[in-house]
This record gives structure tokens, sequence and C-alpha cells, in this order.
């Protein structure tokens, strides 16, 4: 039987802002040449406005060509406008996660949105 791989890139505490634009083009290029899906693992957004996920979703669109799933972070609920944040991606083609799963390739992804939760000392 053959063998399959799926190559997944992950990243995370992306923070982009306004004047991020453009600053990860390459890296999201070479990723989508190197990788079968990109994970974005929270913190995409710098305060969670929907110009900054505008300015990421600009550059994912002009690189990006592989399945994407994100979950949001603490700072994409910081201008209290999550929902906006989400369907600004979702928009996108971006899988975004709350308390969902997906498959992708026979592989699935689940995730949670929201801030750190508190562990025992």
């Amino acid at each position: 039987m053959a063998k399959c791989v799926l190559r997944i890139a992950a990243t995370a505490d992306l923070h982009y802002g306004k004047h991020s634009r453009g600053v990860l083009h390459e890296a999201f290029a070479e990723i989508s040449r190197s990788a079968d899906v990109l994970l974005l693992c929270g913190d995409l957004t710098e305060y969670g406005l929907p110009d900054e996920a505008e300015a990421l979703v600009a550059d994912i669109r002009a690189a990006v060509r592989i399945p994407l799933v994100a979950v949001l972070g603490n700072h994409d609920f910081e201008s209290g406008h999550p929902k906006l944040l989400c369907r600004v991606l979702d928009d996108a083609g971006m899988n975004v996660l709350n308390a969902e799963a997906i498959e992708i390739a026979g592989v699935g992804f689940a995730g949670i949105s929201g801030a750190a939760v508190s562990l025992p000392a």
C-alpha cells in the first residue's frame, strides 16, 4: 500500500497590522510551494480589526494556493468584533474553526478560538 504524506505548515502570532501588508508574501509563497495545508494558530491580527484581517487576506490571496485552517487567538478578540473578523477570513476561503472540526485529505483538524487557558502551577 502506498504511504500518503500530508505536509502541514503551521504558524502562530502573525499579529498582522495596518503596516504588515506584503511583509510575509515570500514566506507565504514558499509555504504554498512546500506544504499541503497551512495552519494559522491564533493572534492572526494585532487588535482584531477588520482592516488588519483584510491586509492578511490580501497577502494570503496573492501567495497561498493550499487549504488554510485557522483559529482566533486573544489578540483577534481585542476589538470586540470577532464575528466580523471571521467573516473577512471566511470570505477569503479560510476554514476558521471554533469548537469545530474539518477533514482535509483524510486528516482531521479541530480548533477552539479564544484566549489562553489558565493552567495550574
